[in-house]
């Protein structure tokens, strides 16, 4: 019997060469529909953070945007987009194209001692960040109460680069209708400044407003842990109907229970409010008090509820009621002329057995509600669209709840949002706000550039299957050339194509 191999019988070697390769060549089209967008100018336009020395702001927005797509998630992985050397020839070509000998060296005088890395380093991009950050407002923090600190004016100017990027994508792909999904996500960290939130640990908790037609981050409020997801939520909704792009013409919104508060319902009722768009059409889901509980055990009369996919109509075991109840809290405002429109949903319970013996519903992590010895799960929905088929609202509400988590996820997974970079509240939110701009960037690539096969791949295939693929830079005759597999190349043609047809939408 021979000798075992624990190895494949293959001989390793540097390369002599020292040629160019990349392992990123995927990562051409998104530097190149990024300059497309005109997002390096409107960072000159809008952040001024680095100053007149050493690094531009450009260079930190792009870096932190390549580290998010290339999969990094912690500041240190910038190192990896640095050794290859294939990435850093793109990044250089993008930085210099089109500039004359005089710009070219002006840009180069920037590094007093000579540019010797292509992207800057961690230390570097810790400053950036955490010159996002306010001491000041650090000490009006009182404990045990919500506080959202203000943003810095460094810091506003960061967030104020996803609405110019969402104004670009409207630009290119008009919308006329905004239905916005908000949701609350929590960020578990181990920093000592955190707060704990509502489930027991530190961490933050963002209040995120989904454009859903768009598919894109409309707007996103870094937030404390212990700030709950309900708070303020009038302003916050405000601030993102501000972030609106022109075009829109009509806004929807769909929310969780957290902004079941009849003041928000009122405001969106109230043409006054936001006259740009009038009444904004809602659905919120019900918390289940006992005043609602009682006002649905008087139903008798339940309807099948049904799931519509290609028109055809699959039932779901739930059944629904209208339900007539007011609450005290809506009938002391004179200004709402209809009152709000409520249905319960109901879904029978399988261990009829096991739930009829249990003498605390509390115990249970949903509401029951007991009707004719028989037990349901309970919940409910409040809305303002008074004449939408019943079945057809549900359907549109349940939407929400599977696209948010979905976003979260991806933020959180296949974005840099999971693993916060900083103790200080700043700097964690220029890296959240920056994470959101790049998780919108990718959904632009995939939308305008990409196409209809792309649109619901996770990033884990992306990179699978564009971004990391192998390619070799070659120079010749003053022309730089990459080099990947046929099928690659076809693609990438085909992107550059898409590209330079987008290019008057930008302009």
């Amino acid at each position: 019997m021979g000798k075992r191999r624990y190895v494949l019988p293959i001989e390793i070697e540097a390369d002599p060469t020292q040629a160019e390769v990349t392992s990123y060549a995927g990562m051409l089209p998104y530097l190149e529909l990024w300059s497309a967008m005109g997002m390096p100018r409107a960072i000159d336009d809008q952040v001024a953070i680095c100053g007149s020395q050493g690094w531009l702001d450009r260079q930190m927005v792009q870096t932190l945007m390549l580290l998010n797509i290339g999969g990094g998630d912690c500041v240190s992985d910038v190192d990896r987009l640095e050794s290859d050397a294939g990435l850093c020839s793109f990044v250089r070509s993008g930085e210099l194209g089109g500039l004359g000998r005089v710009l070219r060296r002006e840009y180069e005088r920037r590094f007093r001692k000579g540019r010797t890395r292509t992207f800057p380093a961690a230390t570097q991009i810790y400053s950036f960040l955490e010159s996002c950050h306010d001491d000041c407002e650090e000490f009006s923090r009182i404990e045990g109460r919500a506080f959202i600190p203000k943003p810095n004016e460094h810091l506003r100017s960061v967030l104020a680069l996803n609405d110019f990027l969402v104004s670009r994508v409207q630009g290119a792909r008009p919308k006329s209708r905004a239905t916005l999904d908000s949701d609350a996500t929590l960020v578990e960290t181990y920093t000592h400044n955190a707060k704990h939130c509502y489930k027991g640990y530190r961490a933050y908790q963002p209040f995120n407003i989904w454009w859903a037609e768009q598919e894109l981050v409309l707007h996103s409020e870094f937030r404390d842990g212990n700030v709950p997801a309900g708070y303020d939520v009038i302003r916050v909704m405000s601030d993102a109907l501000r972030r609106l792009p022109a075009g829109v013409a009509e806004v929807y919104t769909r929310h969780d229970s957290a902004s079941y508060q009849i003041d928000f319902l009122a405001w969106c009722e109230r043409e006054s409010e936001h006259s740009e768009y009038g009444r904004i059409l809602f659905s919120v889901s019900v918390p289940i008090c006992q005043e609602f509980r009682a006002a649905v055990a008087g139903i008798t009369e339940w309807s099948p509820e049904f799931r519509v996919v290609r028109g055809k109509k699959y039932p779901t075991n739930r059944e629904w009621a209208e339900v007539v109840y007011v609450p005290n809290s809506q009938a002391v405002l004179s200004d709402i002329r209809e009152p709000f429109r409520f249905l319960a949903i109901r879904e029978r319970l399988g261990n009829q057995m096991v739930l009829t013996e249990l003498s605390d519903q509390a115990s249970l992590p949903f509401p029951v509600i007991e009707m004719d010895r028989v037990s349901y799960k309970l919940a409910g929905i409040v809305t303002n669209r008074r004449e939408m088929d019943a079945n057809e609202l549900i359907q549109w509400h349940y939407e929400r709840c599977g696209k948010s988590e979905e976003a979260h996820s991806i933020m959180k997974e296949d974005f840099a949002g999971g693993k916060l970079p900083s103790s200080k509240f700043g700097a964690n939110a220029a890296w959240w706000a920056l994470m959101i701009l790049s998780m919108n960037f990718e959904m632009a690539m995939k939308r305008l550039v990409l196409g209809d096969d792309w649109r619901r791949k996770r990033m884990k295939a992306v990179r699978f299957h564009l971004i990391n693929i192998p390619g070799r830079i070659i120079m010749h005759a003053r022309q730089q050339t990459l080099r990947v597999g046929a099928e690659v190349a076809c693609w990438l043609a085909e992107f550059r194509r898409v590209i330079a047809a987008l290019r008057p939408a930008f302009a």
